[in-house]
């Protein structure tokens, strides 16, 4: 099997409550997770040396795009900034909605590709979205 790259977008509030899906990296061996809000390398205040950094070694080397939904990512400058440049480079789109949380889809993330916390099927729909790159 593929290993597949997978970039993590989530809002910074939601940070304790996406260990949990950083977690499954222990179980699920395909997938090499990616995320820049974990990396404390980017300790910058200046937004387009960050956005930057995301873009060129976050986004770009990564198949799919996860967003981790909470009850504010929606909201989330930076979130929809990380939809938008997925989008552009063509990478798939999952939603995935936090355990307990109910907040808007976030603009950017296709009706048809947002799920539960089911992390049984979290790579079938990894995969899925991955085969739905440059159509969302």
């Amino acid at each position: 099997m593929i290993k597949r790259r997978i970039f993590i977008s989530f809002d910074h509030d939601d940070a304790r409550r996406v260990s949990g899906f950083m977690g499954l990296r222990q179980i699920i061996d395909s997938f090499d997770f990616y995320n820049h809000k974990l990396d404390h390398r980017i300790n910058s205040t200046d937004a387009e040396y960050v956005k930057r950094v995301i873009r060129e070694d976050y986004i770009r080397p990564a198949s799919v795009t996860v967003v981790l939904i909470g009850g504010q990512t929606a909201q989330s400058s930076w979130v929809r900034w990380e939809i938008e440049e997925s989008r552009r480079q063509g990478k798939g789109i999952l939603g995935i909605r936090l355990p307990g949380w109910a907040g808007p889809v976030p603009n950017g993330v296709p009706a048809n590709a947002v799920g539960g916390w089911e992390p049984d099927k979290f790579a079938s729909w990894i995969e899925w979205a991955y085969g739905q790159r440059g159509t969302q």
